[in-house]
């Protein structure tokens, strides 16, 4: 039942992703960043039984602890998401100097650490896949680790202070990798 649950929950999730990216620009222009945020929230709160559903699906010791890493990345973006929206409708309201200061803190290295999560949940589920026979599945989700670099890149150099070669985050490159990520993970619980 729960594997049902997270499959339909899941699927919501990817429905209201594709409802944001296709209203983005006109919420963009109206400035309801905050709106955008809170939706993000949600879809991440709706994709929360994904790690739980596929350890049950693929009960092993390396999901086990894939799972806490899928579970962790979830939850940061849950809470910087939330954080983020409270955060712009007050500097919306109200603005001042340390906005621009205080989404830095409230998004850059945090969101960064999450998706580090996230590569390393890709790395257990690969190995989970590995062991069930699903080869498919292992490149793909062996792919998706190897964005640890990317990541840890992005938050060496969010985090670092001396002057590094900077990785420049892309926002759409991130975006697509989160849907798709979850398309897939949802692809393959789906039939079951």
């Amino acid at each position: 039942m729960l594997i049902t649950s997270a499959v339909i929950l899941g699927w919501l999730g990817v429905l209201l992703y594709l409802g944001l990216a296709l209203s983005f620009q006109k919420l963009a222009k109206l400035n309801e960043y905050a709106l955008i945020h809170l939706i993000m929230a949600i879809l991440y709160a709706l994709w929360l039984p994904l790690p739980v559903a596929l350890y049950m699906l693929l009960p092993s010791e390396p999901l086990m602890t894939g799972m806490i890493f899928g579970l962790a990345y979830l939850f940061m973006l849950i809470i910087t998401m939330a954080l983020q929206a409270g955060h712009i409708t007050y500097i919306m309201k109200t603005p001042s100097q340390q906005g621009e200061y205080m989404m830095e803190t409230l998004s850059n290295p945090f969101e960064k650490l999450a998706n580090l999560f996230k590569s390393i949940w890709a790395l257990f589920l690969a190995i989970a896949f590995w062991t069930a026979g699903e080869l498919f599945m292992v490149v793909i989700m062996t792919l998706y680790s190897l964005l640890f670099f990317y990541y840890l890149s992005l938050l060496l150099s969010a985090t670092i202070v001396r002057q590094i070669p900077r990785v420049k985050p892309n926002m759409y490159v991130t975006n697509l990798e989160t849907l798709l990520f979850f398309i897939i993970l949802l692809g393959y619980l789906s039939p079951r």
